[in-house]
Formats: C-alpha cells, sequence, structure tokens
C-alpha cells in the first residue's frame, strides 16, 4: 500500500473511509462458507465514516460475519507500534484482521475491541497483541504478525453474537 494519506501528524492511513479518498473495496465473506446465514457489509461515505452492519444469524452453525480488503500494495509498518482508529459501536465486540498475504486461506492476525456506544472511542491496537488464527482458531506455532508486509485488512463481529451489528469507524492511522 502506497503512503499516500497520513494525517496531520504525518502518521500513515493504511485505511481510510472517505469516498474522496482512496477507499478499499471490502468484500464479505461471511459463515455461508459454512452453511450459516449470516451476512455483513462495509460502506464508506463522503464524511469518511465506514459502517461495517449486518446480521449475525446461528442457523446452520453460523455465527460470524466478515469483510476484508487487500490492500493496493503491501505496506512496511514496521516502523509503527499499531493500528489506531475512532469507532462508536452497539455493544458488540468486533476484531480488525491483517493478513501478510493476500489470500483469504492464509493466517489472520486478529485484535478484538469494542467500543462504546454513546460516544466515539480511540481504540489501539497494537501489533504484539495480535493473536494469528486460521478459520477462527488460534494458530499457536505461528510466527508473529510481520509488520513489514501488511497486504490485506478484515473486520470480523463472531463469537455468535446474534443479531444485528453496526459498527461505525473513521480512518485506520498507524500510530
Amino acid at each position: 500500500m502506497k503512503d499516500t494519506h497520513s494525517n496531520s501528524h504525518g502518521n500513515p492511513i493504511p485505511v481510510t473511509f472517505n469516498t474522496q479518498g482512496e477507499p478499499l473495496e471490502w468484500n464479505s465473506l461471511g459463515d455461508q462458507v459454512m452453511g450459516g446465514q449470516s451476512n455483513g457489509k462495509l460502506v464508506n461515505s463522503a464524511e469518511g465514516v465506514g459502517l461495517f452492519h449486518g446480521t449475525v444469524r446461528l442457523d446452520n452453525g453460523g455465527g460470524f460475519a466478515s469483510v476484508k480488503a487487500d490492500l493496493p500494495e503491501a505496506f512496511d509498518a514496521s516502523q509503527y507500534t499499531g493500528i489506531e482508529l475512532l469507532a462508536l459501536g452497539d455493544g458488540k465486540t468486533y476484531k480488525v484482521g491483517l493478513r501478510t498475504s493476500t489470500d483469504r486461506r492464509s493466517i489472520v492476525y486478529q485484535h478484538a475491541f469494542t467500543p462504546d456506544t454513546e460516544d466515539w472511542s480511540r481504540i489501539q491496537l497494537p501489533f504484539r497483541d495480535f493473536i494469528p488464527t486460521w478459520r477462527g482458531r488460534t494458530v499457536s506455532d505461528a510466527e508473529p504478525l510481520n509488520t513489514g508486509h501488511l497486504a490485506s485488512a478484515s473486520l470480523f463481529v463472531s463469537g455468535r453474537q446474534a443479531g444485528e451489528f453496526e459498527l461505525r469507524m473513521r480512518d485506520w492511522i498507524l500510530y
């Protein structure tokens, strides 16, 4: 990913939700792969807010919804501590996922967060705390996240949190 966007402090913005910028194309990846009926999508706005919303259903072994976006090119974030975003939630816990590959079958490193429901929360997700997973299970023998080659980003609502969900976010910056 090209470092073409930065905030007023010069920190790179790997993910923008502003339709005036270069928003990523988010593809839905739900539990349909295992027979579930959950759905979710991410919509960008001119105001710079990303809206991740949908419904998690537990029917047919389901229980999660996610979206994934490949970065235009791999990004070196090794000089930074983690990702920071502003978020407004609905009481559910969400996860940011990072991959060093664009292959959705590769290990995804996840970090959970539960934003406030009343006010925008400043969420900091240190890279060192991202957990390697594959198909929702922790991979205990995986290498740590290689922040020198980030290739895709994901959002998840999982853990059988049934019902409608709605997460609002502002741009993700590196800190």
